[in-house]
């Protein structure tokens, strides 16, 4: 599973769940759906025990963001402070760094050189992608890249 931080209010508002706790309980279990089912079942259960859920809760463009990201083979990523950061696998001699996925994050960094840039700090390797302030330009950029 990929790993996030978001600085954006991605799921839940506070006012639909006001436990913090709970809150993180149901987002982990959002992370292990795999099904698309699964997320049908999982939006049932929240309305049942807290009504509607509001559009800005995005279960499925947070589920979309987490495929792709899954599928690009980025461990975590943090989006925060109008940036999306992916972090790669740790180990640099895995054969990631030769693989279609990772290609597919080059060819889009060299094509977007004003937004994107790679870093290592820490023995971890990163791209940072600007301007990008909402989940949905999230998806939109991720999509971009897998379409390479």
């Amino acid at each position: 599973n990929v790993r996030w931080k978001v600085d954006l209010e991605l799921l839940f508002p506070n006012e639909y769940i006001p436990s913090s706790s709970e809150r993180m309980l149901l987002y982990r279990e959002l992370d292990g759906l795999e099904l698309d089912k699964d997320l049908l079942a999982f939006k049932a259960r929240l309305e049942d025990r807290f009504g509607k859920v509001p559009p800005k809760a995005g279960t499925s463009a947070y589920r979309t963001f987490a495929q792709i990201a899954k599928r690009l083979g980025v461990e975590k990523v943090f989006l925060k402070a109008g940036r999306m950061t992916l972090f790669f696998i740790s180990n640099q001699e895995s054969p990631y760094y030769q693989s279609a996925a990772f290609g597919k994050l080059i060819d889009y960094m060299s094509k977007n050189p004003r937004y994107c840039n790679l870093r290592e700090q820490n023995g971890k390797r990163s791209m940072v992608v600007k301007n990008v302030e909402t989940v949905e330009t999230a998806v939109g950029i991720l999509q971009e890249m897998v379409s390479l």
